[in-house]
């Protein structure tokens, strides 16, 4: 059925259209960003409890494992344009919403909490729809290019954000920052708009009523996890990314090692974990330079071996210099694999199912890390606070599972060069439409 409720890829855009878009979507990214920190000092502001600041700060990850796999079988049933045009709808109105509230002082920790949920749900079904839509809209050879640039808007942002929440929050309040992350949400929908402007109505992907998309949404899930586990290179790289992120949420223990096992100052503690921030903006420029040129599946491979030898080396280092050093190796890898495991689903994966596999992969990823946090803090605590045995456990562990997913399927892959790989195909799944040119020497969408 889903199939069939999935018909051929958009019209493609103009040029100016695309990069009108991809502007929009690094918009709407800086707004995620802003509420990275926006959402947990409204509540401090409210309440002054650290303890509600905490709770605020979760609804993005619990966000997605409650509606991540509905949201992927959704998503593939329904055209990604409108799902993302709601979905911004609905974060811009979440976020109107804090502002008047803040600024009228009619907040309680309870509402914030729940609006803060509803934004993180949209916000699931936004970025499933965003991977489909730019299987839609970017030929093959270019994705690796596009989805470097808008994770390079990601990591920008959630540098940025942070930053422009404090400087907003000390001119004018932080009513306005919520406001301004609003707006953002509000140019998003605007970008979006303009993709679709200008195309016939026979060019678009048809939405069924959503009562109708509602229906089989279990069979739909099964399905996609049968496309997995049908998949081998797609299935090992889910699977990798989830022990990674199990591995890497051992880096929670990262400002403690600092400041209470090597007792680095505060600017010195603060310029490290910074450092790793630069390497994932430096990351999705080497995934997208080496992309071009070399296989993804062995890309993906030394970027996962490169990550478990810098998260094992932060255990052994003492000194100021290496640990910036590491960390920003750590960000850059593990940005670099994130971009490339993107783009190998969406070569791999049929056009039909990329929501659910998406989604599935998503919610593996972000299941694990709670999981390695709670161990990682678990393990400390038996070994009198000393971290530095469980980063080295926690990268070696990573280095195998590495090699265990090279003999498995990443060594052999796809069996084709990198932007020539077409993935099985489902019936009624509709192909990418490429990008054109705007010059003969233009290569970007």
């Amino acid at each position: 059925m889903t199939n069939a409720l999935t018909s051929a890829a958009p019209g493609r855009p103009s040029p100016l259209a695309f990069r009108v878009f991809l502007a929009g979507q690094s918009v709407s990214l800086i707004g995620d960003g802003l509420a990275i920190l926006a959402i947990p000092l409204l509540v401090l502001e409210v309440s002054g409890s650290p303890y509600a600041a905490v709770l605020a700060a979760i609804p993005r990850t619990v966000g997605y494992l409650l509606v991540g796999l509905p949201a992927g079988a959704l998503v593939d049933r329904l055209n990604p344009r409108n799902v993302m045009l709601t979905m911004d709808v609905v974060r811009f109105g979440v976020f109107l919403t804090l502002a008047v509230l803040a600024a009228t002082s009619q907040l309680t920790v309870p509402v914030i909490v729940a609006l803060a949920f509803v934004a993180a749900g949209a916000g699931v079904f936004f970025e499933t729809a965003l991977t489909v839509a730019v299987r839609d809209l970017v030929e093959e050879e270019r994705l690796v290019r596009t989805n470097s640039l808008l994770e390079a808007a990601n990591q920008s942002a959630q540098i940025v954000g942070p930053g422009l929440v404090g400087v907003l929050s000390a001119l004018w309040g932080l009513q306005v920052a919520l406001l301004v992350n609003a707006c953002t949400f509000a140019v998003s929908f605007v970008s979006v708009l303009h993709v679709l402007r200008g195309k016939s109505r026979a060019s678009r992907t048809p939405s069924p009523p959503l009562r109708e998309a509602l229906r089989g949404v279990r069979g739909d899930l099964v399905e996609g996890f049968r496309c997995l586990r049908s998949l081998r290179v797609v299935l090992v790289v889910t699977c990798l990314q989830a022990s990674a992120n199990l591995f890497l949420a051992v880096g929670y223990l990262l400002v403690f090692y600092l400041r209470d096992t090597l007792h680095l100052s505060a600017s010195e503690a603060s310029a490290v974990v910074a450092a790793g921030g630069v390497g994932g903006v430096l990351g999705t420029a080497v995934a997208l330079r080496l992309g071009r040129r070399m296989r993804h599946e062995t890309l993906i491979a030394l970027s996962a071996a490169c990550l478990g030898t810098t998260l094992a080396s932060l255990g052994v280092a003492t000194s100021l210099v290496p640990l910036l050093v590491l960390n920003l190796l750590l960000g850059g890898s593990t940005v670099t694999a994130v971009v490339l495991i993107r783009t190998l689903r969406q070569r791999l994966v049929p056009r039909a199912l990329l929501g659910r596999v998406t989604a599935t992969a998503k919610v593996a990823a972000l299941a694990a890390s709670p999981v390695g946090a709670l161990a990682g803090g678990a393990l400390t605590t038996l070994n009198h606070g000393d971290p530095r045995p469980v980063f080295l456990a926690a990268g070696l562990l990573s280095v195998l599972t590495t090699a265990a997913a090279w003999a498995l399927g990443l060594r052999t892959g796809s069996h084709s060069a990198p932007g020539t790989e077409q993935g099985p195909t489902a019936s009624g799944a509709s192909s990418v439409t490429p990008v054109p040119e705007a010059d003969g020497t233009a290569k970007a969408p």
